[in-house]
């Protein structure tokens, strides 16, 4: 499991909590099973990706491998 030297800012946290509720309304998955496409969205943020866009495409491309 990877750890992060740096913490993640409120409004950020908010930001990927935002994409990844979405994801679940999207796929009628409860949050609570979304731990493989919360690890993409944490990997995506460390990576410096910060458009709710790119996070969508991100969990989008990873689902199609």
């Amino acid at each position: 499991m990877q750890h992060f030297a740096t913490s993640i800012p409120p409004k950020d946290i908010a930001l990927l909590q935002t994409v990844l509720e979405a994801w679940c309304r999207q796929k009628n998955m409860p949050r609570s099973e979304a731990t493989k496409e919360a690890a993409v969205l944490i990997s995506e943020y460390s990576r410096g990706v910060r458009s709710q866009i790119r996070l969508i495409d991100a969990l989008a491309e990873r689902e199609i491998h």
